[in-house]
């Protein structure tokens, strides 16, 4: 198994309420009771056995019909990269092959492994007003939490997770929009969860302070 690690910004978007019950409890806080998930990493360094990840990024399009430990899911990965070196390197993290427990957990929930593809990832970095898109697969637009009685009161609220193995200290915000369309999932929804966080990944070490 090759030695990995990567690091930078995280995002994540799903249908659950603001705050993601599946992060503490293992249970969707969903209306319609399953997961629906688009997610993405902005890879600012990073190494695959001599292979320099640095600039790449990977959206992740996620479905489970319900928990996610129940299984049955299905996943979509799309890598923003170089050259073909990158792709299999990220290819290989991504289906769960070379470790870490966030890629080979959600792997072991899905009817198959993840494919990953190659193609162009849209992303602005914005804190909680964060955005990323992929043509012709989906969107996630970030927006801060708000009061209902007052919409420039923006609510500043941060979770903190000491063994999280995704993300630890999120920035949590709200899905202005979660949108993918693909035969194995397809979803619209808006005023979910979303999150802004730093990551890092090692199958070495586990999470690191990125």
């Amino acid at each position: 198994m090759a030695e990995w690690q990567i690091s930078g910004t995280y995002l994540e978007t799903c249908n659950c309420d603001p705050g993601c019950g599946c992060n503490f409890r293992g249970f969707p806080t969903s209306p319609e009771g399953n997961c629906e998930a688009f997610v993405a990493h902005d890879i600012e360094r990073g190494d695959f056995d001599g292979v320099d990840l640095a600039g790449t990024k990977v959206a992740w399009a996620l479905w489970w019909p319900g928990a996610i430990h129940d299984r049955g899911g299905h996943g979509h990965a799309y890598v923003d990269c170089a050259n073909d070196e990158q792709y299999d390197a990220l290819r290989r993290i991504w289906r769960g092959e070379e470790g870490y427990g966030l890629f080979e957990i959600f792997n072991s929930t899905m009817v198959e492994p993840s494919s990953v593809d190659r193609a162009e990832v849209k992303m602005t970095v914005d804190g909680r007003k964060s955005r990323f898109s992929v043509d012709g697969v989906g969107e996630s637009v970030m927006t801060p939490l708000t009061s209902p009685v007052d919409a420039a009161d923006e609510n500043h609220v941060r979770i903190v997770k000491e063994k999280g193995f995704i993300w630890r200290d999120g920035e949590i915000a709200q899905g202005e929009r979660l949108y993918v369309d693909l035969p194995e999932m397809s979803y619209d929804v808006s005023g979910r969860h979303a999150v802004f966080s730093r990551f890092g990944y090692s199958n070495v070490s586990g999470f690191e302070d990125a």
